[in-house]
C-alpha cells in the first residue's frame, strides 16, 4: 500500500466502500411507506424484514409517528430529564387552569413515551374524570370527556397489542358516560352531539368508532376487541383477572338495560334487552373456557352436563368434587349466579311493571300529586315483594337495596303529607322486612333521597 501513489489509494479506498455499501444495503435498507403511516410487508433490507417477521420493530405494535422517532433521537440521553419536566410542567398547568397548554404538553409526553402504557392510561383517566370536573357547563364536561376517550383510542393506534388500551375506552364510554352526576345530559350527548358547529349531524365519529347509538352498546364491542386482541396476541392483560376482564361485553349489555330503566322505559325495549343480556351472560359468557389447576371449565352447566357429573359422582366423588369446587370459585369471583339470576327476573314482565310503578311514583311526587304517588308506590312495593319472594338471592344487592329504601323514603313522604304520618314499624306494609333491616343505610339513602327531590 505504501508503494501506492495516492491517487491510487483513493480508488482503493472508494473501492473499498462500494465494496462495503453492497452487505450494508442488504442488511440495513429501510422499508418502504405504506399506507396508515406503516410499512409495506417485506420491503427493506434483511433486518427490517427480519423485524417485521418476528414482529420486533416499532410498526409491529402500530402506527408510527416520525416526530417521535426524531424527539427521541435528538435528546439522546436526556429523554429521562425531558420527559420528567414535562409530568412536573403538566400538573402545574393542570392547577391553573392552562387547558390549552395541558393538551399540549400531553402531546409532547406522548412523542418521547409512545409505548408506556401508564402514560396513556394516567393521562386518558386524567382528562375524563379530572379536567372533565373543572368545568360548569355540561356540554363542557362532555368536551373534555370525549377527549379522554380520543386520547385512548390515539394510544390504541400506537399500540394495537395493549388489550388494556382498548378496555380503558369501553370503561370510560360506558361509566363515565352511563353512571355520573351528568348521566342523563351525557348519555343524550352521545347520541346527538352539542357541539352542532362541528358535527351538524350530531355524531362526533371519532367517539362513535362503531356507530352505536348507546354508549353502553358502544363500550361493548371495545370491550369485545379487548378480548379479541388478548386471544390473537396472546398478550395478557394486567387489569384484573381474566374471568372478570372476559365478563364485560356481557356486562355492557346488563349496564345498557339497566340504564333503559332508569330512563323510565320498561316496556318491550326493555324486556328485550334483558333477554340479550341474560342470552350473552349464561349463554356465551358461561360457555367460554378457562384453564384452572384441574384443566379446562367453564360456568354454565348445561342439563345434561349435570346429568353426567351426578353419575360420574358415584364412580369418582373426589372428582367430581374438585371440579364443582373450581366451578364454584370462578363462579363466585364474577358473582356469576347472581348476574344471572337478575337477568332472568328482570326479563319478566311482572318485574318491569314493578320498576314502573316507582318510576311513575317518583314523577307523581314531583308533580305534587301525592295521592296517585302514594298508590302507585304501594303497588310497586307489593309487586316487587311477590318478585323477590320468588328470587330471594336478590334481596342482598345493592342496587336492589338502594331501590327499595329511596321509593320507602318517597312513600312514606307522600303519607306525611296527606295522612301526616307514616306507617309504624308495628303495622304491615310492603318489604316491611328490608325496610327495617336496612335502617342502617337510611341516611346514606336519605342523601339519595334528597339529591332527587331537587331534580
Amino acid at each position: 500500500m505504501n508503494n501506492l501513489t495516492s491517487f491510487q489509494r483513493k480508488l482503493v479506498y472508494i473501492t473499498g466502500i462500494l465494496i462495503l455499501l453492497i452487505p450494508i444495503t442488504w442488511l440495513g435498507m429501510p422499508p418502504e411507506p405504506g399506507a396508515d403511516n406503516r410499512v409495506k410487508p417485506g420491503s427493506g433490507g434483511k433486518l427490517s424484514q427480519l423485524r417485521q417477521s418476528e414482529e420486533l420493530g416499532e410498526t409491529s405494535l402500530g402506527n408510527v409517528d416520525p416526530t417521535s422517532s426524531t424527539m427521541n433521537l435528538l435528546l439522546l440521553g436526556f429523554r429521562g430529564i425531558a420527559t420528567s419536566s414535562l409530568w412536573m410542567e403538566a400538573q402545574d398547568q393542570q392547577k391553573r387552569k392552562e387547558w390549552a397548554e395541558l393538551d399540549s404538553t400531553i402531546k409532547s409526553i406522548v412523542l418521547l413515551q409512545p409505548h408506556f402504557l401508564k402514560v396513556w392510561h394516567f393521562q386518558g383517566w386524567n382528562l375524563a374524570y379530572n379536567v372533565s370536573a373543572e368545568w360548569d357547563a355540561v356540554a363542557d364536561r362532555y368536551y373534555w370527556v370525549k377527549r379522554g376517550v380520543k386520547f385512548y383510542i390515539e394510544g390504541k393506534d400506537r399500540n394495537e397489542k395493549f388489550p388494556e388500551l382498548y378496555w380503558f375506552t369501553g370503561d370510560t364510554l360506558g361509566k363515565k358516560l352511563g353512571r355520573a352526576d351528568e348521566w342523563k345530559e351525557f348519555r343524550q350527548f352521545f347520541r346527538s352531539d352539542p357541539d352542532k358547529e362541528q358535527y351538524p349531524n350530531g355524531i362526533d365519529p371519532d367517539v362513535k368508532v362503531y356507530g352505536k347509538e348507546d354508549n353502553y352498546l358502544e363500550a361493548r364491542e371495545w370491550f369485545l376487541k379487548a378480548n379479541e386482541v388478548v386471544q390473537t396476541y396472546k398478550n395478557r392483560q394486567h387489569i384484573m383477572a381474566e374471568p372478570l376482564f372476559r365478563f364485560y361485553p356481557a356486562r355492557a349489555l346488563i349496564d345498557y338495560a339497566m340504564a333503559l330503566q332508569r330512563e323510565g322505559k320498561f316496556g318491550e325495549e326493555s324486556r328485550a334487552s334483558w333477554e340479550d343480556a341474560f342470552n350473552e351472560w349464561a349463554n356465551v359468557y358461561g360457555r367460554q373456557e378457562f384453564e384452572c389447576p384441574i384443566g379446562t371449565i367453564h360456568m354454565e352447566l348445561q342439563e345434561d352436563e349435570v346429568a353426567e357429573w351426578q353419575a360420574k359422582d358415584a364412580e369418582e366423588p373426589q372428582e367430581v368434587r374438585r371440579y364443582l369446587n373450581w366451578v364454584a370459585r370462578y363462579q363466585d369471583m364474577c358473582n356469576y349466579r347472581y348476574w344471572r339470576s337478575r337477568c332472568k327476573i328482570e326479563g319478566e314482565k311482572d318485574m318491569a311493571d314493578a320498576h314502573r310503578d316507582l318510576f311513575d311514583g317518583e314523577e307523581a311526587y314531583r308533580k305534587a300529586d301525592f295521592d296517585t304517588a302514594i298508590e302507585t308506590y304501594k303497588r310497586g312495593l307489593t309487586k316487587y315483594e311477590a318478585m323477590l319472594n320468588q328470587y330471594p338471592d336478590l334481596k342482598d344487592d345493592d342496587n336492589t337495596i338502594e331501590e327499595i329504601m329511596v321509593a320507602h323514603l318517597f312513600w312514606r313522604d307522600c303519607l306525611r303529607i296527606v295522612e301526616g304520618a307514616e306507617p309504624s314499624d308495628d303495622e304491615d306494609f310492603p318489604l316491611k322486612d328490608m325496610w327495617i333491616k336496612h335502617q342502617n343505610r337510611k341516611p346514606q339513602m336519605m342523601e339519595e333521597f334528597q339529591r332527587r327531590q331537587r331534580r
